[in-house]
């Protein structure tokens, strides 16, 4: 009897110690969205490069669970037969009880951290494809389509004025990440002779700036300037102008299968040599897009209501103003300017200082530039454009850890929410590496983060392209090179054959 009774309140010490052990539960990814990207279970699972996730904790329910029972039936082998099947019951019944008390108290925690929003954020997340070093190293252009007889994405870099296409293979679902997102394996020491070491091929590289497309024209500009537009879907391209080399293109589709490019040229004024935006309608000469003293580091555009809207940014020493109007053509075939308007005015100069356009499911529409803020340092001013744009728009801010120069940064439009991917300082230290940081764009123009898909020591070009399926394909420029990868949407269910990109 001794020993029953010895059993009976070893067993009830163990059940209660199990009730008193707190849950903590399992870590999940959408509990750290920006730092991590989606840990998922299974086929297909991979981590963005430079992404770091916690490893999954058991509940502690489990562990104090399997050590009550282990106890118990080694405490129960030790007497007679009916003390241990009573010794038994009771075990498993003070388990039972105690596991499901720890499951009622964990339910609200994972009820909370899930749900739509975060099934949403962790679907944006998920790595598809990727990422790949791509044989061409240098500003991307990603297109779909585009007049040949396949919907599938197009990579084109710019070679001298033509567009060079290149067709990345995935040989797996998730290859390793770059190597500037790593920490370099630690290899075993050699018994012998180190073996002769491989140089790494060597990348071609491509011309800046990188082509631009809009409806079935693609437009590249070459060594000396020369801006030549032909069919997206091949042919031959001919000069159509000539711009400062090495600085930024961008186009648009017009109603009834017109298109405009802008780009920048130096032009001789009272004043000098100042470098200003231009615009052209097709293979018509340019006009001038820039206002009469005013200047233009970077120029862009989307198409808008019945035209195109063109922004344009005046990057100087001291201020930073940021112009916006809308271009329409004519009935007589004319290229119609509205009226330029300084939407905002950012801080000094910034080296090679860009910015995007975008348009939320809403219909607003805002721009998005890097730059220094008068009073917090530095991050990405959303500002939202009226119809036709207006003086001192109202802007939104999402302030960064620090300053970085180049902040490249680019936007989807169209399908969805905006999509928003931009390069970030890690942290605020100086010196700090730069992060590909992936989100959305909010209604009210402030930005909501997803993950990190890529670190790097800085990011000179970042290009992104929607799918069907609601996934977008990215392309970014580090010193390795110029990377590849999908993200979101619908994961495949098995690993499946690697899909070609032609």
């Amino acid at each position: 009897m001794r020993r029953c009774a010895f059993v009976l309140v070893l067993v009830t010490a163990l059940a209660s110690c199990q009730e008193s052990v707190p849950d903590r539960g399992l870590p999940t990814a959408t509990s750290t969205p920006t730092s991590a990207s989606v840990a998922l279970t299974g086929s297909g699972a991979a981590v963005a490069p430079g992404a770091t996730t916690e490893p999954a904790v058991p509940a502690a329910s489990a562990s104090v669970g399997s050590a009550s029972s282990a106890a118990a039936s080694a405490s129960v082998g030790s007497v007679s037969s009916a003390a241990a099947s009573s010794s038994a019951a009771a075990s498993s019944s003070a388990a039972a009880s105690s596991n499901a008390a720890a499951s009622s108290s964990a339910s609200p925690s994972a009820s909370s951290s899930a749900g739509p929003a975060a099934e949403l954020l962790a679907e944006a997340c998920v790595l598809r494809r990727g990422p790949v070093l791509l044989p061409t190293t240098g500003p991307a252009l990603l297109r779909r389509g585009g007049g040949g007889a396949t919907d599938e994405l197009r990579v084109i870099f710019n070679r001298d004025g033509s567009g060079h296409e290149t067709s990345p293979m995935f040989p797996q679902l998730s290859p390793a990440p770059p190597r500037s997102a790593t920490t370099p394996v630690a290899l075993p020491p050699l018994t012998g002779p180190a073996p002769p070491a491989t140089p790494p091929p060597a990348l071609d590289r491509a011309n800046w700036p990188a082509c631009t497309a809009a409806g079935g024209s693609l437009y590249c500009m070459d060594l000396q300037g020369a801006i030549r537009r032909g069919p997206l879907a091949g042919g031959e391209r001919k000069p159509i102008a000539t711009g400062r080399r090495g600085t930024t293109l961008a186009a648009a589709p017009l109603p009834e299968d017109h298109t405009v490019v802008a780009f920048l040229a130096d032009r001789k004024t009272t004043e000098g040599v100042v470098t200003q935006a231009f615009i052209a309608l097709d293979d018509s000469p340019a006009v001038p897009l820039s206002e009469d003293g005013a200047g233009a580091t970077f120029v862009t555009l989307m198409p808008w209501k019945d035209g195109a809207l063109a922004m344009y940014i005046d990057a100087r020493a001291a201020l930073t103003p940021v112009h916006a109007r809308m271009l329409r053509r004519t009935a007589q075939g004319q290229l119609a300017l509205g009226p330029d308007a300084v939407i905002f005015v950012g801080g000094g100069f910034e080296a090679r200082m860009a910015g995007a356009l975008t348009q939320t499911e809403a219909g607003s529409v805002f721009a998005l530039i890097p730059t220094s803020h008068s009073d917090s340092g530095f991050g990405m001013a959303a500002i939202r454009l009226s119809d036709p744009p207006r003086i001192d728009e109202p802007v939104v801010w999402s302030m960064y850890p620090n300053g970085l120069s180049p902040a490249p940064i680019t936007a989807t439009r169209g399908r969805g929410p905006p999509r928003v991917v931009r390069a970030r300082p890690s942290a605020p230290e100086p010196g700090a590496k730069a992060v590909l940081e992936l989100g959305h764009l909010l209604e009210d123009g402030s930005f909501a983060a997803h993950c990190i898909a890529a670190k790097a020591g800085s990011f000179t070009h970042v290009a992104m392209e929607p799918e069907h399926d609601g996934s977008v394909w990215l392309t970014y420029t580090t010193s390795d090179g110029t990377w590849l990868e999908q993200r979101g949407g619908s994961m495949p269910r098995s690993g499946g054959p690697a899909r070609r990109v032609e």
